[in-house]
């Protein structure tokens, strides 16, 4: 399951990740060098810490808990579809969906 919504703190949409069946673990390596692939900018990677890149002008962060940030963003569909990307790279989509 997914839930964005807005994020008054950070000034963006954070998205957030749930499974009854497994715990949700993101390899955020394997994650950037997909996200690269697809074309997205990886602006820092901290190996079992965070992931920062830029997805459709947003800076985006991603957390190995399945935490999105997306910074500036106020559309929660918009959020949602940017994490699902992620998610995909990251190869939880099916789980999270």
């Amino acid at each position: 399951m997914m839930i964005a919504k807005p994020c008054t703190t950070m000034r963006g949409i954070v998205v957030g990740a749930y499974s009854w069946e497994k715990p949700i673990k993101i390899d955020l390596t394997k994650t950037a060098q997909c996200l690269k692939e697809r074309g997205y900018t990886v602006k820092k990677l901290i190996p079992g810490m965070m992931l920062i890149l830029e997805m459709d002008g947003y800076e985006t962060s991603v957390y190995p808990s399945g935490k999105i940030i997306i910074k500036l963003l106020e559309d929660s569909r918009k959020g949602k579809e940017l994490a699902e990307t992620v998610y995909d790279c990251a190869g939880i989509l099916e789980v999270v969906s």
